[in-house]
C-alpha cells in the first residue's frame, strides 16, 4: 500500500431504477426492485423463455438529458446509457471541463449486439446459398465511420473522452461480468502511482436483445422460471434458478485525495486496494470451493493493507445461480476464517434489486458500496424467503440494515473465471 490516497468524488447511475443514483440508492433502502415482465422486441407472440429482465425505461430520462448527444449518434443502447451515466459522474464531481485534461478514462463493455438487418444485407434476395457479395458492395456507400463503428468496443471510452477533451490514458477493458470493477480497479491504481491525478471510470453493458438473451439461456446462465414472477432473483435462496439480466451502467470519478481537498470537493469513500485474478476453472462455472474468488478478495485485502476482522461488508457478486452462490460462500469463509470472522460479517447482493448487468454489474455495486461506508446503511438482499443450507452467512435478507461500515469489499466475478474484488472505506481525513 504505497502512493496517493484515492476518492471517490462523483458518481453516476443508469439502471432499471433510472438515471440517478440519488434514486436508485434510496429505492434499494426502501427494498424495491425493478425486475419486470420483458420480452425481445422481435418478439411479437410473447413466447420467448426468458420472462423476466430489470429493463431502463427511457420514457423516465429527466429533462435535462433529453438533448444529450447520446440520443441523436448512431450506436448501440449500452453505449448511450454508458455515456449518461458518465456524463452524470462527471457533473455529481463538481469539475470543470478544463480540469479533466489530463484525466484518464476506462470503461467496460460487453458483447457487441449484433445487427441483425445488417447482417442480412449480403444474403441474396432469391434465398439462395451464399452471400451475395455484389449487392452489398453496391451498399457501401451508405457506410460511414459513426455508423460502422457503433459496435466497437471501445467507442464508450472513445466517446466519454471526446466528450471532456480528456487526453489522459483511454482504456476499454473487456473481461466478462468482471469488467467494469476491473476497469474502476485499474483507474484506482494509475491515480495512485501518480500516472494521473483524475480517472472517469466504470462501464456499461444492455444483453436485453434477442441475439444475446438467446446466448445466454442456450449456456443455461439466466433463469426461464416463472412461478416466482418478478421475485425470480434470489440470491442465496435454495429456489434460485439462474441470473436475471439488467442493463444500464455506473460510472465514478476517482481523485488523488489532495487534488480533490484542494478544490472544496467532499469525497464519498475512500478506495483502499483492488484484487484480481483467474480461477480458469469452467466458462461458465466458478471454481467449486470458490478458490479464484478467494484469491482476489485476498489480493485487494493485502493491495489495502487490511486485514479481514476489519471488514465489516462484503457487496457480493451473488448472481442467484446455483453455483455462484454457494461457491461464493465458501470463499468468504476461506477469506474471513480467522475467529469465524464471517459470522461477522454482513454480506448484500444488490443484483436482487437491479438484476445483472454483466459487463457493467461492478460499477453501480462499487456505488453501492461506496453509499454503504458513508451512510452506515447496507441494502437489502430481496427473495431470500429460504436459505440454501449451503448459504449460511448474514445476507440482510429482506430489509436494509443499519450498522457501521468502516471498510467494504465489493466483488465481480465473471464468466471464464474472471474475478475482481475492490476494497472501499469510509473517508476519513487521516488514516492511521
Amino acid at each position: 500500500m504505497n502512493g496517493a490516497r484515492v476518492v471517490i468524488t462523483g458518481m453516476g447511475a443508469v439502471t432499471g431504477f433510472g438515471f440517478q443514483w440519488q434514486d436508485m440508492w434510496q429505492q434499494m433502502l426502501r427494498g424495491r426492485h425493478c425486475v419486470a415482465p420483458w420480452q425481445p422486441e422481435e418478439i411479437e407472440d410473447g413466447g420467448f423463455p426468458v420472462r423476466f429482465a430489470a429493463a431502463v425505461d427511457i420514457t423516465r430520462l429527466p429533462s435535462g438529458l433529453q438533448g444529450h448527444p447520446a440520443w441523436d449518434m448512431p450506436m448501440e443502447k449500452r453505449s448511450r446509457l454508458g455515456w449518461i451515466a458518465a456524463t452524470q459522474a462527471v457533473a455529481d464531481s463538481g469539475l470543470a471541463v478544463s480540469e479533466l485534461s489530463r484525466a484518464a478514462v476506462l470503461t467496460a463493455s460487453g458483447a457487441p449486439q449484433h445487427m441483425l438487418a445488417d447482417m442480412r444485407l449480403a444474403l441474396p434476395a432469391d434465398g439462395g446459398q451464399g452471400a451475395d457479395w455484389r449487392h452489398l458492395m453496391q451498399r457501401s456507400a451508405q457506410v460511414h465511420a459513426d455508423g460502422s463503428l457503433r459496435q466497437a468496443n471501445d467507442r464508450l471510452s472513445r466517446l466519454i473522452a471526446a466528450d471532456f477533451s480528456c487526453e489522459g490514458p483511454v482504456l476499454n477493458v473487456s473481461s466478462a461480468c468482471a469488467g467494469a470493477a476491473q476497469a474502476i480497479g485499474n483507474a484506482f491504481r494509475m491515480i495512485r502511482r501518480g500516472e494521473v491525478d483524475v480517472a472517469v471510470a466504470g462501464g456499461a453493458d444492455s444483453v436485453l436483445n434477442l441475439d444475446t438473451m438467446s446466448a445466454l439461456y442456450l449456456l443455461g446462465a439466466v433463469s426461464s422460471e416463472q412461478r416466482w414472477g418478478s421475485e425470480l432473483c434470489r440470491p442465496f435462496d435454495r429456489d434460485r434458478s439462474g441470473l436475471v439480466a439488467g442493463e444500464g451502467g455506473g460510472f465514478v470519478v476517482l481523485e488523488r485525495l489532495e487534488r480533490a481537498l484542494a478544490r472544496g470537493a467532499t469525497p464519498y469513500a475512500e478506495v483502499l486496494g483492488y484484487g484480481s485474478s483467474l480461477d480458469g476453472y469452467k466458462v461458465t462455472a466458478p471454481d467449486p470451493q470458490g478458490r479464484g474468488a478467494a484469491l482476489a478478495m485476498r489480493a485487494a485485502l493485502e493491495d489495502a493493507g487490511v486485514r479481514p476482522r476489519q471488514v465489516d461488508l462484503v457487496n457480493a457478486h451473488g448472481t442467484s445461480t446455483p453455483l455462484n452462490d454457494v461457491a461464493e460462500t465458501l470463499a468468504i469463509k476461506n477469506v474471513f476464517a480467522e475467529e469465524e470472522h464471517y459470522r461477522q460479517l454482513a454480506v448484500c447482493a444488490n443484483k436482487s434489486q437491479f438484476g445483472h448487468l454483466i459487463a457493467a454489474a461492478g460499477a453501480p455495486e462499487f456505488i453501492v458500496t461506496a453509499l454503504s461506508c458513508r451512510d452506515d446503511r447496507i441494502p437489502p438482499t430481496l427473495n431470500l424467503q429460504h436459505p440454501d443450507p449451503d448459504c449460511d452467512l448474514d445476507y440482510c435478507a429482506q430489509r436494509a440494515v443499519s450498522r457501521p461500515v468502516q471498510v467494504a469489499l465489493s466483488n465481480s466475478f465473471g464468466f471464464g473465471g474472471l474475478n475482481a474484488s475492490l476494497v472501499l472505506g469510509k473517508y476519513r481525513e487521516s488514516r492511521g
